[in-house]
């Protein structure tokens, strides 16, 4: 291939990456999704609604009387987040956000060493309440960065990883002010070495596990009240292990996706027999995956991966193994060209691209069960939220106001709210504004070419015109004579 021919497919697959793609995999699976998301939430409504609008602030409300999941799923759906609403900013890069306690509270970690919680005022409501700081937590120990955190589903655990050979733990406590003890379960079982990175955490249901993926191509499962390692697989990955997540809640399976390019099912029910295969592997990225999501059905599942994709699974249709091995470096190299060629084999039900997975393990995930888990929504090293509509497709929202990659964003377990951080230090909470008229999604509409107010950090922001001073004439330019005493004095 000459450079010219390369630099006309950098510039055409470039183009795809800003207008968004969808290639469809598996017909027959995809229409059995998209068949159960059409029955739990029917099809997207049309935002000039007027009603819309009315059951929409009845969402908002505090104790509000819509019980109907469909309902909710239509009004929240028809009116996605559009506004963008500073929360904080601090002087570092911010690695990992999330909702918790069922939304009531923000927590945000951030290369500072410092994990911080912010709340609204619950006796406000939604526009009139700012999320303030409540809480900062400085960790016990940290090497670069804090790579990920977990919150136990009861809020009351907190864990995290970082360049250490352990996963530290601590007890939260919200009644007072936060004076933590974390507690650290190492992995091999040798206090004080720091020869591998903990890339992800997560916790049970019950809380009473931890299961991590390492640098070392390892996985690792904890007993969090024994505080011991209790399983570890060697060498789960052929590089590291990137991501990991339970497949359901009480669910025996887990997924697990790293840089050979492969998501992996492991069934727990099968260690006790010492077997520690994988039941299932899923192929088809050309590149390293970097975070893996469960759709919490027991079926579906969808991984983000270098090779600039979101891939969707189904459970019941396996790949055969095989790896890939990478030829750049996405921490410090663009995407090289060529990345969006099918792969043979691969049994993906969808590919969905138009985001940018550069610098950073760029996380994605399902929309929440109050959407009816339509949307496919992630990170971007362009600064930006990406919201895909698994109904079609398509790019339903673009958020820009980030000036660095976005590496992690969490949706409302309840609410058409999204909360997004960045390595620009700033922490955004994105919501509908029905007053905003911004263009969001300009790249998937091409006859609107402009963004709407992206200088705004907060939904109210109205732009204050300068007014012109009047300035006071002098005496000669009223046509007042001077007086004696002034001429004398001349």
């Amino acid at each position: 291939m000459t450079p010219h021919e390369e630099q006309q497919m950098f510039e055409r697959e470039q183009h795809i990456a800003f207008s968004g793609r969808c290639h469809i995999g598996d017909p027959e699976s995809c229409t059995q999704l998209r068949n159960e998301i059409n029955s739990r939430c029917g099809p997207r409504p049309s935002t000039s609604n007027n009603m819309e609008f009315i059951l929409n602030r009845d969402l908002q409300k505090r104790g509000t009387s819509i019980s109907n999941p469909r309902t909710v799923a239509r009004v929240l759906n028809s009116h996605l987040p559009n506004q963008k609403r500073r929360v904080d900013r601090v002087a570092t890069k911010s690695f990992c956000t999330q909702y918790i306690q069922n939304g009531t509270k923000i927590v945000v970690a951030s290369q500072d060493e410092k994990i911080r919680f912010y709340q609204r005022n619950p006796d406000k409501s939604k526009y009139r309440s700012k999320y303030m700081k409540s809480d900062e937590l400085r960790v016990d120990q940290c090497g670069w960065s804090i790579l990920d955190t977990a919150i136990s589903l009861n809020g009351d655990l907190i864990a995290y990883g970082t360049w250490k050979d352990a996963v530290f733990v601590g007890k939260l406590d919200f009644t007072e002010r936060q004076n933590i003890t974390w507690f650290p379960i190492d992995l091999n079982g040798e206090p004080g070495r720091d020869h591998c990175a903990v890339f992800c955490v997560k916790f049970s249901d019950s809380s009473e596990q931890i299961v991590c993926g390492t640098s070392q191509y390892s996985i690792h499962v904890f007993d969090v009240e024994q505080r011991r390692r209790i399983r570890t697989i060697v060498n789960a990955h052929e590089d590291d292990v990137n991501s990991v997540c339970f497949a359901d809640l009480g669910s025996n399976l887990i997924y697990s996706a790293g840089d050979d390019g492969l998501v992996k099912v492991w069934d727990k029910r099968a260690w006790s027999d010492g077997d520690v295969e994988p039941v299932g592997v899923f192929a088809g990225h050309r590149d390293g995956v970097t975070h893996v999501d469960s759709r919490q059905d027991e079926r579906y599942l969808l991984s983000n991966s270098k090779d600039q994709t979101i891939k969707v699974w189904d459970l019941r249709k396996f790949s055969n193994m095989s790896g890939v091995s990478q030829h750049w470096d996405y921490r410090w190299q663009p995407a090289p060209p060529g990345l969006c060629q099918p792969v043979a084999g691969d049994t993906s039900v969808m590919t969905l691209r138009g985001h940018s997975v550069l610098h950073t393990l760029v996380r994605a995930n399902f929309s929440p069960e109050s959407t009816g888990r339509r949307y496919i929504y992630t990170g971007c090293a362009r600064g930006e939220v990406v919201v895909y509509d698994i109904m079609s497709g398509t790019v339903s929202r673009r958020l820009k106001g980030h000036t660095a990659v976005v590496r992690e964003c969490d949706w409302h377990p309840t609410e058409n709210e999204i909360v997004s951080s960045a390595w620009d230090g700033v922490t955004t909470v994105w919501t509908w504004d029905e007053r905003q008229e911004g263009v969001i999604a300009p790249y998937d509409h091409p006859n609107i070419s402009q963004f709407g107010d992206e200088d705004s950090c907060d939904e109210l922001f109205q732009p204050v015109k300068k007014q012109c001073r009047r300035q006071r004439k002098t005496m000669s330019s009223r046509g007042h004579p001077c007086s004696s005493s002034s001429i004398s004095q001349n």
